[in-house]
């Protein structure tokens, strides 16, 4: 592995991006670009990506951009999530193409690409096989979109195009806003917050669904493991292997936080899909040392890392 690449991480100040670059840096990467709009590489603005490939031309790029945000967020954005996430992913592959064809890329998706209803786990093959959930359609179609513009690319104009879809993500750097982030991220605020002013805990649905919770670093050292050995058009899982209910997650939280008050439920609210596990048999084929934690450990080192809590 030459670890004098020049790298460039979009997205490189998000969750998954900041920790591409924290995982790069440990593995003796220095290259690294972070590009973002407020150095003059708007992802929603084709001629600024164009310059940027022009004048950087790099040996890699992860494309982990988006606009991103919990059920809330999708539900009520669903334009805006399909629009700039289009946008995005094809400006950057458009602008590769003409300025820097020699660059590798790896794009990734989400889970919820996948059908609303599925065998589980589920497995790459489920893609573009049934009608998608309702409450983030807009944000499948365009990461799905971004699947196929890989492979498009790559059949056409012989681009390295990689794609992986990783699940629910938590970890350092994660979006605790309560109105749009997604829900590991918002039962550790809620608790937080329960813990330091006495708020009430308040959870949307049943609690009955089930979901994986994958630790953002697992996920980068999967991403960057893809970068360095993976050179194929079929798209690869980023999972756990394992879930739990919304109500198992809770329960862990309880157990780490030593929280003892009355936790309430809001029926009112929607549960989304009741359970999107993702098969990683093709993962653990490329990579088998790959082992992501379980919850309850992942969920300490967010405490100590985001909020300065030891547990």
């Amino acid at each position: 592995m030459n670890k004098e690449k020049k790298i460039a991480v979009f997205g490189g100040t998000g969750m998954l991006g900041s920790s591409i670059v924290r995982r790069l840096q440990s593995k003796g990467y220095e290259n690294i670009l972070t590009p973002s709009r407020k150095e003059g590489s708007d992802l929603l603005k084709k001629d600024d990506i164009e310059k940027f490939f022009q004048e950087e031309s790099p040996d890699n790029v992860y494309m982990v951009a988006g606009l991103v945000g919990g059920i809330l967020a999708n539900n009520t954005r669903q334009a805006d999530f399909l629009y700039q996430n289009a946008l995005m992913i094809l400006n950057v592959i458009e602008a590769l193409k003409n300025f820097s064809p020699k660059t590798k890329i790896l794009y990734t998706g989400s889970t919820c690409i996948y059908p609303k209803e599925n065998p589980q786990p589920i497995n790459e093959n489920r893609f573009m096989t049934g009608p998608l959930e309702e409450t983030n359609k807009g944000y499948a179609v365009a990461k799905g979109m971004g699947i196929i513009a890989c492979q498009l690319y790559r059949q056409q104009y012989g681009i390295n195009a990689i794609s992986a879809m990783p699940t629910n993500l938590y970890g350092p750097n994660d979006n605790y806003d309560l109105n749009n982030s997604h829900f590991i991220a918002a039962m550790i605020q809620k608790f937080v917050n329960a813990q330091r002013d006495g708020s009430e805990l308040v959870f949307w649905g049943s609690g009955k669904p089930r979901r994986e919770a994958l630790y953002v670093d697992d996920c980068a050292d999967a991403c960057i493991y893809l970068m360095e050995n993976y050179d194929k058009p079929e798209f690869v899982n980023i999972g756990t292997g394992f879930d739990h209910s919304i109500k198992e997650y809770i329960e862990i939280a309880e157990s780490v936080f030593e929280f003892d008050k009355p936790i309430k439920w809001d029926a009112s609210k929607p549960d989304g899909m009741y359970e999107k596990r993702t098969d990683i048999s093709y993962l653990k084929s490329i990579m088998p040392q790959y082992n992501p934690r379980p919850f309850e450990e992942g969920l300490k080192e967010v405490l100590k890392t985001d909020f300065g809590v030891e547990v």
